[in-house]
């Protein structure tokens, strides 16, 4: 069965509360609410309000009463909620919690854990992302567990709710929705036990929670540059697996530390200083550091900068290998025709997509084995919980395998198709959520380059008069080099008249409003439908209840036209640029209809096939900003239509939820809309009616 990291944490606590009566589970809106993550869920509802209850907001309170609770034979599971909320807390963990042992020399023991949701990569702001664990690995008297995988999150967990002493439990929050196939209950390694989670031979990649996942990753990237890695779990930081840490790097020979938490007197320089100590003879390189800056947590859109990715790590995989990692082995034979260097194998890996996602549906591929792709080629189309995205590819060349299919659920980081690559040629200009891979965008039909050539090909009649002609070019010392010389001119695109038109005589207003899309991605999953088809089909509910804004204005006779039917464009990404298709006719299409045809004529326009009569003849534009990765916009209206709805990313936010707060999935909604049709009581209305379309599809 597939399990996520909640769930299999929900299980834990379950079944550790049906094994033994005293255990019992509290903290702040572990009860009704179920925790912020879910991770509680239930619960309360299973073993009552005594076994499972909610406490005030006061972290030093609920450290304090799990202690008295566990000198009177308790066994108290205690939630922080955040991992910053546990600092006030920390004076009741650090003086108390863990000194009772030895300050009754061994005669009372202290059975609780404190569980925290750690680490970044959700977008969280400020004293929601911090990585704590150095705290609590320097404060004897702690046992400090971190899981990677699902099934270390039920095994860890059981075996610390059963353990005599105090346990601070990290879970990695950004994992809590990642799945594996697992049948629970299972038993996995005990404490003080680390994983091998991928064998090498080349260098030794240490990990622990969240940063076990890049470093998997990493290690697969680097397999496609012929380095052989291998990856060693942690799982437990005290106690330390120290045999199992020495025995993998004197296989080895080099030893790569990755963690999230700030570098300076962080775990990992506990763990390079025992290397240090127990390999020195075996080392054939420095021990290295992958880390966090050495800074506060920054805010979201910073947190990638922050936090050690793929890149980074493979950088340093390329220090401790400055040969590649070939060593000793045969080295690849080179080809005599130094113009046709041999190809290599590159493999692209899941980007991520921002907002915390760890997984995507793949639900197309657009090439097969054999075929050729071009940098920034669309190759595969996937679902997120966001949006649908098409990925290009940031390698040009011969596809040699396709690593997942379509239907198939895959974690960022893992390996989606691999390209032979006859000759670097420069970096992919693509750039995602979360994505980019650096450098120009190489010719397309609206591009720069194809623009050069354009203007290089005109007889001099046709270039600009107040231009020199002939001029000469001079590469000597001091000359500007040939892609500096001043003077290129690009013609306007020809919508860009369009623009000006738009802007120049459209009294636009735009409102805007947050939405709850819970409901909204619950409607997803039961009816088997995207988002947009969702979503268009909320905005066509509301042109019928408000007509006005499906209209145009004639400026001849200074009247408006209420126009019968809807038109509905939206807004595709294509390889060329945004494109908008039109569904005919739309306000007349049942769901499933509709979704058929949205997704129709997204390939049609991906493939550069798409019909007249879809190209033009809108009356009503959905935009949709949340695949770009922002919030919002103010937008020109696409002329002479009156009015665009436009939908921003979805993102956690704390929400107001029958008079308590939730951590919900929000959606930014905005509506662009020509004054001269209706007052800002029918465009509100208009939002409004949309909103309830999307909090109760």
């Amino acid at each position: 069965m597939a399990a996520t990291m909640a769930q299999a944490l929900n299980t834990a606590l379950r079944d550790a509360l049906e094994a033994d009566e005293r255990v019992v589970v509290f903290g702040e809106d572990v009860g009704r609410l179920g925790g912020v993550f879910r991770v509680t869920d239930g619960l309360a509802d299973t073993f009552g309000d005594r076994r499972c209850f909610d406490t005030p907001v006061a972290e030093a309170g609920i450290a304090g009463l799990a202690v008295g609770m566990a000198m009177a034979g308790f066994r108290p599971v205690v939630e922080m909620q955040f991992d910053a909320f546990a600092y006030p807390a920390f004076e009741q963990i650090a003086s108390h919690v863990a000194k009772f042992r030895n300050r009754t020399r061994g005669t009372l023991a202290l059975p609780m854990v404190v569980r925290i949701p750690y680490g970044g990569g959700i977008g969280g702001v400020e004293h929601h992302s911090d990585s704590s664990e150095a705290y609590y690995a320097h404060t004897a008297g702690l046992k400090v567990v971190t899981p990677a995988t699902v099934g270390d999150a039920y095994s860890l967990l059981r075996e610390a709710i059963e353990d005599p002493d105090p346990v601070v439990f990290l879970e990695p929050k950004r994992h809590y929705w990642t799945k594996e196939d697992i049948q629970l209950p299972l038993t996995t390694g005990p404490f003080g036990t680390a994983a091998v989670r991928r064998p090498g031979t080349d260098a030794t990649l240490v990990a622990y929670g969240p940063s076990v996942a890049v470093a998997l990753a990493a290690a697969r990237e680097a397999a496609a540059e012929g380095l052989d890695v291998e990856v060693l779990d942690l799982r437990t930081l005290v106690p330390l697996d120290d045999h199992a840490l020495t025995a993998s790097v004197r296989r080895t020979g080099r030893c790569l530390v990755v963690h999230e938490s700030q570098g300076f007197a962080g775990v990992g320089a506990e763990i390079a200083a025992r290397v240090q100590e127990r390999c020195f003879d075996a080392l054939r390189g420095p021990v290295l550091r992958v880390t966090g800056l050495d800074i506060p947590y920054p805010p979201p859109l910073l947190e990638d900068a922050h936090l050690p990715g793929v890149g980074r790590v493979l950088a340093g995989l390329r220090r401790l290998l400055p040969d590649g990692g070939q060593g000793g082995r045969r080295p690849t034979p080179v080809s005599l025709t130094e113009a046709e260097p041999a190809p290599r194998d590159r493999t692209f890996l899941l980007p991520d997509l921002g907002e915390g996602l760890a997984e995507a549906e793949v639900l197309e591929w657009t090439v097969a084995v054999g075929d050729s792709v071009t940098h920034d080629q669309p190759v595969v189309e996937v679902e997120t919980a966001k949006s649908v995205v098409a990925l290009p590819t940031p390698f040009a060349g011969t596809v040699t395998a396709l690593h997942c299919r379509a239907g198939e659920i895959v974690e960022v980081g893992a390996p989606l198709l691999s390209v032979a690559e006859a000759a670097p040629e420069g970096d992919s200009g693509a750039v995602l959520t979360g994505y980019g891979t650096g450098g120009a965008r190489r010719a397309t039909r609206n591009g720069v380059a194809t623009a050069q050539n354009t203007a290089q090909s005109q007889p001099q009649s046709q270039q600009p008069q107040n231009e020199p002609q002939n001029r000469p070019v001079h590469n000597g010392p001091g000359a500007a080099p040939a892609d500096r010389q001043p003077g290129l001119r690009l013609p306007l695109d020809a919508v860009a008249e369009k623009f000006v038109r738009t802007h120049r005589d459209t009294p636009a207003v735009t409102i805007w409003a947050d939405a709850d899309a819970t409901a909204l991605l619950a409607a997803r999953d039961t009816l088997g439908t995207g988002l947009l088809p969702l979503l268009a089909r909320a905005a066509l509910t509301g042109l019928a209840a408000f007509p006005a804004l499906n209209a145009r204005v004639d400026d001849a006779r200074s009247e408006i036209v209420r126009l019968p039917q809807v038109h509905l464009g939206f807004a595709a990404q294509t390889d060329e640029g945004l494109v908008v298709p039109v569904v005919r006719d739309a306000d007349r299409l049942p769901l499933d209809d509709l979704a058929t045809e949205l997704r129709r004529l997204t390939g049609l326009a991906r493939q550069g096939a798409l019909p007249v009569e879809h190209r033009t003849g809108g009356t009503f534009t959905l935009n949709n900003y949340g695949v770009l990765g922002v919030d919002g916009a103010t937008p020109l209206l696409n002329h002479p239509q009156t009015a665009m709805l436009s939908i921003g990313r979805l993102v956690e936010r704390p929400w107001a939820v029958d008079g308590r707060v939730e951590v919900r999935k929000i959606v930014h909604l905005s509506l662009t809309f020509d004054h001269r049709v209706c007052d800002g009581g029918t465009a509100a209305g208009f939002l409004r009616h949309v909103i309830d379309g999307i909090t109760a599809p």
